[in-house]
């Protein structure tokens, strides 16, 4: 009783529409567009999956990116900002067209929906902006606006010269899993020319975003559908190269300035090495709140270190020759240590850097 009073209500709903619609002078074929039929006004028929026994429903799904607002190394997460793409096919809201644009519009109340969720997201999917529509043949097509802060493994070893991709991963809710499959949705994955332009990340440049579908196992005798958004992602390095990289080593060029010195000026070349190395430490306190805090060595890691190496070899090879050069049977041999050392160490910094490199970036 409750089913059908509620079937006429709509149907004199429908009518009274009808007619102010009419009253306002909007074309018939507009009218025949609005009044809805038995079917659409019906819950009940429409409220589960349009599959039959055993068969599985074919979700072509796909992101349109707008936005990565912020990318987190050390807590190895991203912001992302984007519109989730769905499309099905539903039999049962199937209509004959009337020509020209005659989708069918619908709430997120009025129909059956497949719940799609990201599991690899730090925080639930906030979704604020949908729409719905059909097709003539019951195509149904859901767009849905969401932010979600995601979690990904990121690989650093070649820090600042690297690429990341990052990874958002959709599974059908859990008790769709057992009827639906994913598909890639024709031109569905792609990113707005203006993101490149206007992405609020100064250290990242966008590449491309790709789709990959599949089955991941749940369990000893099932699986469950899975789509991979790959984001590619590259760092610019520039900020490093100019700001760390290039003075690191004109700190130890600095160094170097000892071997040039007279062997007897120790106090110049104490001087030198020292402020060298306690400035090579400062600098190092000074940009770590820019380097990623990971368990695992970095290239830009392995060159400070390399870097404190060779400015301490030089005060290391200054008191050496000096105490070789305070005695007189012993004077010749720390100059030629001397000779030897202004020359070997630059040249052995040189191959350990071609090492680094090769061993982080190669």
């Amino acid at each position: 009783m409750t089913r059908t009073a509620a079937t006429i209500i709509a149907l004199l709903a429908a009518v009274l529409a009808s007619a102010i619609a009419l009253a306002a002078g909007a074309p018939p074929s507009a009218l025949l567009r609005v009044a809805p039929t038995l079917s659409e006004v019906t819950p009940l028929a429409i409220v589960g999956p349009p599959i039959q026994r055993g068969e599985k429903l074919d979700l072509a799904i796909g992101i349109h990116v707008i936005n990565i607002s912020s990318i987190d190394e050390v807590a190895e997460q991203f912001a992302l900002d984007a519109y989730l793409v769905e499309s099905w096919k539903d039999p049962r809201l199937a209509y004959t067209s009337t020509g020209g644009d005659d989708l069918r519009y619908y709430g997120l109340t009025d129909l059956w929906i497949p719940k799609v969720e990201i599991v690899n997201a730090a925080s639930p999917r906030n979704g604020y902006d949908s729409a719905i529509s059909v097709a003539p043949d019951g195509t149904v097509t859901y767009n849905e606006r969401f932010r979600v802060e995601v979690s990904s493994q990121f690989r650093l070893h070649r820090f600042p010269f690297d690429r990341q991709t990052l990874l958002v991963i959709f599974h059908p809710f859990i008790n769709s899993a057992r009827f639906v499959k994913f598909s890639i949705m024709k031109n569905g994955t792609w990113t707005s020319k203006e993101f490149s332009s206007y992405s609020s990340l100064a250290q990242w440049q966008f590449q491309g975003v790709t789709l990959e579908i599949g089955e991941m196992p749940i369990n000893h005798d099932g699986s469950i559908a899975e789509a991979r958004f790959k984001i590619d992602m590259r760092r610019k390095s520039s900020f490093y190269v100019w700001k760390v990289f290039l003075p690191l080593l004109l700190m130890v060029f600095l160094s170097w300035a000892v071997f040039w010195i007279e062997t007897g000026d120790i106090q110049t070349q104490v001087t030198i090495a020292v402020t060298t190395i306690l400035t090579v430490i400062a600098f190092a306190f000074a940009i770590s709140a820019t380097m990623p805090r990971v368990p695992y060595l970095t290239y830009i890691d392995a060159f400070f270190l390399q870097c404190y190496v060779f400015v301490f070899l030089a005060m290391v090879e200054l008191m050496l020759v000096h105490i070789a050069h305070r005695t007189e049977t012993r004077r010749d041999l720390g100059i030629r240590m001397r000779r030897v050392t202004r020359f070997a160490i630059p040249v052995a910094f040189i191959v350990s850097n071609i090492v680094i490199a090769i061993r982080f970036l190669g």
